[in-house]
């Protein structure tokens, strides 16, 4: 169930953010897409429930060329994206068909998939569970992760603080703790810390959290890894 209450903002040239909510279990938690624009057209990175007012919204920024799934767990308006921008490719992480079931017209990210040729770069932590791939818009100096970093802050509700102070985030970017036990094969690590460092980084855009500024953004994501190395 996610929220109806939706508006983009935009943060940067080409670059726009949708926050929503949703509930699970009885709790509200905090959700993110975000919008990042190229030559091609809107990618649309980690898919929400999206109204009638931000689907029109979208379509007037530009055409939706791509809906991007980052991890195994990010996928569920996937499904509703694609119903509502039939056209757009689908790019998912390999195993989510085996854990959802077919995804019409889908294409499983590698190292050699192309989401915007010389505009958005993109790095997969392989040997983790969620098969997460993070993604590098140049035009902005965005980075954009799902579930590889959190930073909750105080303007987040109450259970979220709570349940993300538990795990140590809360208060400053960080890395739960949990992600040790769902890392299959650590020399995936290294490398893919390398290939985030190479970029050029001002800003952090997480689906969870607050967004990471300048000048703390860079360096933030692949220091709060280098534990798990």
């Amino acid at each position: 169930m996610s929220n109806s209450a939706q508006e983009l903002r935009k943060l940067d040239e080409g670059l726009w953010t949708l926050d929503t909510t949703f509930t699970r279990l009885g709790c509200k938690g905090s959700l993110r897409m975000t919008v990042l624009e190229t030559a091609a057209g809107l990618v649309l990175h980690s898919p929400v429930a999206l109204d009638k007012d931000v689907r029109n919204a979208l379509r007037s920024l530009g055409e939706i060329a791509v809906l991007f799934a980052p991890n195994l767990f990010h996928h569920m308006y996937l499904r509703a994206a694609q119903n509502h921008f039939p056209n757009a490719r689908v790019l998912v992480p390999k195993g989510l068909e085996r854990k959802i079931g077919k995804i019409a017209n889908s294409e499983i990210v590698t190292d050699k998939t192309v989401v915007a040729d010389g505009e958005i770069e993109h790095a997969t932590l392989s040997g983790h569970d969620l098969n997460e791939t993070v993604l590098f818009h140049r035009r902005s100096g965005t980075l954009v992760t799902a579930d590889l970093l959190y930073n909750y802050q105080p303007e987040h509700n109450f259970t979220e603080k709570l349940f993300f102070r538990a795990i140590g985030c809360y208060g400053a970017p960080g890395v739960a703790f949990y992600h040790r036990y769902a890392i299959r094969d650590k020399s995936g690590i290294v490398p893919f810390q390398e290939a985030v460092g190479s970029w050029p980084v001002k800003r952090i855009v997480m689906c969870h959290g607050r967004i990471v500024e300048a000048p703390e953004a860079a360096g933030t994501f692949t220091s709060a890894w280098q534990r798990f190395a």
